[in-house]
C-alpha cells in the first residue's frame, strides 16, 4: 500500500493526500511549484491547501507578497487520528442509548363506510383500554350509526371499558352511558374531525366521504393522549 494510499485511509482525499506529501517532498514553496510537483489544476490546489490549513496539516508564510505553503510535521497526522478517536469514544454512550431505543413500525389502514367504522369499533373493544376522544359531536355519529352504537354500548359495558369524549359547549346531544364522561370546549376552538385513541391506536373519521383512518403506534398514541390530556383539564364540565 503507498503512502497516499495510507493517508486517504486516514481521512485526507486523494488530492489533499498529494499536496501534502508534494509539500513534506519539497519544503516551503509557492503554488506553482505545488503545481509543478502534484500536476492538478491551480485553483484546486488552493482547495485543497485550505482543507490541509483547516485541519493543522499545511502552515504558510508571506515572502514578497507571495504565499510559501510547509507541511507540518507527519506526527500531527498521529494528532488527527487520536482526536477523532476521542470525539469517537464521547458520543460512544450516546450511539448505544439509540440503538438500544425501540424500533416501532407504524401501522396505518384505510376504511371506507360503515363496515370501516365497525373494524375500528371490534378493535376498540378487543383492546379493553379507555376510549379517548377529541372532536366528538355525538348527533353525527347518531345520525350515521344509531344501531352500530347501541351494539357497541352493550359490548363496551361488558368489557368494562370507559370512555372520555370531548365535545362542543351547546351540543344538543350526548349519550346517557354510565361510562361515558363529557367535557365541552367553545365552539370556535372545536374541530369537527372526530380522533380517538384506545390501547396503542389512533383513529380519525373523515365524515365525507365516510373514511376511517386507523394509526397503530405506541409514540403515536402516546402523543395523543398527552395532547388529549391537555385539553381534557382545559375542557369545562
Amino acid at each position: 500500500m503507498t503512502n497516499q494510499e495510507i493517508l486517504q485511509q486516514s481521512g485526507l482525499s486523494e488530492g489533499e493526500s498529494r499536496v501534502y506529501l508534494a509539500l513534506l517532498k519539497l519544503g516551503s514553496s509557492p503554488v506553482n511549484k505545488i503545481k509543478e510537483e502534484t500536476k492538478l489544476h491551480r485553483t484546486t490546489i488552493y482547495d485543497f491547501i485550505e482543507k490541509l490549513l483547516n485541519k493543522g496539516l499545511v502552515s504558510f508564510v508571506i515572502k514578497n507578497g507571495v504565499r510559501y505553503y510547509k507541511a507540518t510535521h507527519p506526527d500531527k497526522l498521529l494528532d488527527l487520528i487520536k482526536e477523532k478517536e476521542e470525539n469517537i469514544r464521547d458520543i460512544i454512550p450516546d450511539l448505544v442509548r439509540l440503538s438500544e431505543i425501540k424500533k416501532e413500525e407504524i401501522n396505518v389502514e384505510v376504511y371506507k363506510g360503515k363496515e370501516g367504522f365497525k373494524t375500528i369499533l371490534n378493535l376498540a373493544l378487543n383492546e379493553k383500554k379507555e376510549l379517548l376522544g377529541i372532536g366528538i359531536d355525538e348527533s353525527m355519529f347518531e345520525a350515521v350509526f344509531p344501531f352500530e352504537i347501541k351494539q357497541y354500548f352493550r359490548k363496551e359495558k361488558l368489557a368494562g371499558i370507559k370512555e372520555r369524549m370531548i365535545t362542543f359547549e351547546g351540543a344538543k346531544f350526548v349519550y346517557k352511558q354510565p361510562n361515558i364522561k363529557y367535557k365541552y370546549l367553545p365552539k370556535e376552538y372545536f374541530n369537527p374531525t372526530p380522533m380517538f385513541t384506545f390501547g396503542d391506536y389512533t383513529c380519525v373519521i373523515i365524515w365525507e366521504p365516510l373514511t376511517v383512518i386507523s394509526i397503530k403506534n405506541e409514540n403515536v398514541a402516546d402523543s395523543y393522549r398527552k395532547q388529549f390530556e391537555l385539553l381534557w383539564k382545559i375542557a369545562k364540565t
